[in-house]
């Protein structure tokens, strides 16, 4: 069974310095359509100052069940700069499971565990990335390759909202399995009501 776990953006106004030239060659992963491998290791969230959720699966691949740790890395400043303006999330993982952090993402994330699409033994993880004006979402899926690293397992999708909340239902069902094959649902961006349609996804290479 998938399991979901929504992360609220937390609305905070301690000033922090913009983002580095790193930091944003990372956090640029998640805007692009082709295959990706994540490999850079992200700074420790600030874990004084902000809650930690949890979301757990398999997603090692192995017996034991492994946790996500997901939490705010560095909140919004009052800068003018637009990348300051967001909270920064990360994807951490409890230790014993030796699995890399997911890539930063800015603003509100939301994520679900897949179970196993690819059908290489491991839990794949979707991410529902919030941006500023929150009309249209980031949806990725993630999945831990051989070499320990973290890939996206097909191309990103933009996913527009009409400006209107994404319900937990919506993001639950938006990528799934069937008959062994992958499905998602993806919006007509043509139909002012932005029709979905079933959309069979192939992995990347």
């Amino acid at each position: 069974m998938k399991k979901f776990l929504p992360i609220a953006a937390l609305l905070m106004s301690a000033c922090h310095s913009a983002p580095t030239p790193a930091d944003k060659a990372a956090d640029s992963l998640i805007q692009k359509p082709d295959s990706l491998v994540f490999k850079e290791t992200i700074e420790s969230p600030d874990t004084e100052s902000s809650p930690h959720d949890t979301i757990t699966g398999h997603f090692s691949g192995k017996a034991q069940e492994d946790t996500a740790i997901i939490s705010i890395i560095t909140p919004a400043s009052n800068t003018e700069a637009p990348e300051d303006a967001q909270d920064k999330y990360g994807v951490n993982f409890d230790a014993h499971s030796g699995i890399p952090a997911l890539p930063p993402f800015w603003g509100a994330i939301y994520i679900v565990n897949e179970g196993d699409l690819n059908g290489d033994g491991k839990d794949d993880i979707t991410v529902f990335n919030e941006p500023l004006h929150g009309c249209t979402f980031s949806c990725t899926t993630w999945t831990l390759t051989a070499n320990n690293e973290w890939k996206q397992l097909f191309p990103a999708l933009l996913v527009p909202t009409g400006c209107e909340p994404m319900s937990d239902s919506a993001m639950q069902a938006r990528v799934f399995k069937e008959n062994g094959k992958i499905y998602r649902w993806e919006e007509d961006v043509n139909d002012d009501n932005f029709t979905q349609k079933k959309v069979e996804v192939q992995v990347n290479p």
